[in-house]
């Protein structure tokens, strides 16, 4: 077998992505910018990918990921192979072209790091255990007692008995000491950027298919109880009083497995409230529809009460759009380096009458997009995060292998 770059194995089966993948959009995001990210390092310096997944060529996120140039390779978890690009044929085939299950063993056994590893199934010092948030340990009342108690001995099984431990942001490192203080394994910090690329996307209004005024405001968000659409839809409510006409769109999936009636609570909220002319409900949109909803909106709104690393904030900062978003650490963390010209609006979470007196004082200042110099700016910012982003990934592989 021929010298080749570090492999990357992802395992993305059951029950390893059961808990952060169950109608969780984010993780699949996480992975996805992984993916792209080490894809736009040049061919000598990025890892190769291979994949294990139990859902077979149908499932979306693998089939997703092949298109990438880092993904070399689809594999079933006991080693059959499903989608192999030519780079990593000679390692896997035998004399006759045929797949080689002795070479494809090695081939995963010499991997560099084995990521997302979500579950303390893996028992190995080449598994990189990814603790997404805390989440559970700030808001106990968004978790039954089941979960609570699967988080707390994952995470400390992880943190104790296991080598290497991921988690999204600093805030997370400082949690993990924290609730663990006498955590043994070694932390690693790593944080994606953001997916949407505006310079891959010609401008296309969107205001006229979704009936949208010249001026409104973006909530991208699933609607999961944390994200908290219930202190932005009464802070709409106040600034309607007010005689400020603010309407705000919102996108994402309507479903949060943990309570099932919230996405009905909002509804009824709306209609109660007579808010069905200041609240539009999108529903899940295409990519080139989403950047296109960042790109035109006057300003982004992310009311989230709890974030291991906030896609709506990365994604704000990556079209150079203002930003009213909660107090969160985590939030302040990533607007350390959205640069000088970032429009960021901080208010407590919860705090609906601060939402409505934040986006009133900004009110008269906002302006609907397109702005292509501010575009132009955080795009060519947003390239230099996801080259450092990529570059700190295989920083933390280089290090596993040298601590194994």
């Amino acid at each position: 077998m021929s010298p080749r770059r570090p492999t990357l194995l992802m395992p993305l089966f059951l029950p390893n992505v059961e808990v952060a993948f169950r109608g969780w959009m984010g993780g699949a995001i996480y992975v996805q910018n992984l993916a792209t990210v080490l894809s736009q390092l040049p061919e000598g310096e990025r890892p190769r990918i291979v994949i294990l997944t139990d859902g077979g060529l149908d499932a979306p996120l693998p089939r997703m990921l092949f298109n990438q140039a880092a993904v070399e390779g689809i594999f079933e978890p006991n080693g059959k192979p499903l989608a192999v690009k030519p780079s990593l044929a000679p390692d896997i085939l035998d004399a006759s072209g045929q797949p080689d299950l002795a070479r494809i063993t090695v081939l995963f056994d010499q991997a560099a790091a084995i990521f997302p590893v979500l579950r303390s199934m893996f028992n190995t010092n080449k598994a990189l255990h990814w603790i997404p948030d805390f989440q559970h340990r700030h808001l106990p009342e968004m978790f039954d007692a089941e979960e609570m108690e699967q988080r707390n001995t994952e995470f400390r099984i992880m943190t104790h008995s296991r080598q290497f431990v991921l988690v999204s942001s600093e805030a997370g490192r400082q949690d993990l000491k924290r609730f663990y203080p006498t955590a043994t394994a070694r932390t690693y910090i790593w944080h994606f950027t953001s997916g949407l690329d505006s310079s891959a996307v010609a401008p296309q209004d969107p205001r006229p298919r979704f009936e949208l005024p010249e001026s409104f405001l973006f909530a991208p968000n699933q609607f999961w109880k944390h994200k908290d659409h219930l202190t932005l839809f009464r802070a709409i409510t106040l600034l309607r009083d007010r005689g400020i006409p603010a309407v705000v769109a919102c996108t994402g999936r309507d479903i949060d497995v943990r309570h099932p009636g919230y996405a009905d609570e909002l509804r009824s909220f709306i209609v109660d409230n007579r808010l069905q002319d200041r609240v539009k409900l999108l529903g899940t949109v295409a990519p080139d529809i989403l950047l296109n909803l960042f790109r035109y909106a006057a300003a982004v709104v992310q009311p989230s009460l709890f974030e291991g690393w906030s896609t709506v904030v990365e994604d704000a900062k990556a079209l150079g759009r203002p930003l009213f978003l909660t107090n969160l650490p985590v939030h302040r963390e990533q607007a350390a380096d959205a640069g000088p010209l970032a429009d960021f609006h901080f208010y407590p979470p919860g705090d609906a009458v601060a939402l409505a007196d934040a986006i009133a004082s900004e009110w008269p200042n906002l302006t609907p997009g397109p702005d292509p110099i501010a575009e132009a700016g955080a795009e060519a910012a947003r390239g230099l995060r996801a080259r450092a982003s990529a570059q700190a990934f295989v920083d933390i592989m280089r290090d596993m292998q040298e601590q194994g």
